[in-house]
């Protein structure tokens, strides 16, 4: 996500274009790390539900924000490559 972000759209679609990342992806946590992480009863309130999506969103930015971190010593790819799987 931040990946893409960070260039310009056509450039990204342009390298990207032939990649293949069905079976090499790893836990779909921009969508299901909440849900997965907690009780299923808290997801029953509307207002809870609607507190809990708007906490994903930060919690997602928090986890992309050390992606710099993670690569900064990687020199083989760009800061803001997310496609680690371990």
């Amino acid at each position: 996500m931040i990946d893409k972000q960070s260039q310009i759209t056509e450039l990204y679609e342009f390298r990207h274009f032939h990649d293949d990342t069905a079976g090499n992806d790893a836990f779909d946590y921009e969508n299901n790390l909440l849900p997965t992480m907690m009780s299923s009863a808290m997801y029953k309130n509307p207002t809870t539900r609607e507190f809990l999506d708007r906490l994903q969103k930060n919690c997602v930015w928090m986890l992309e924000a050390t992606l710099v971190i993670r690569n900064f010593f990687n020199y083989t790819v760009d800061k803001y490559y997310n496609k680690h799987t371990n």
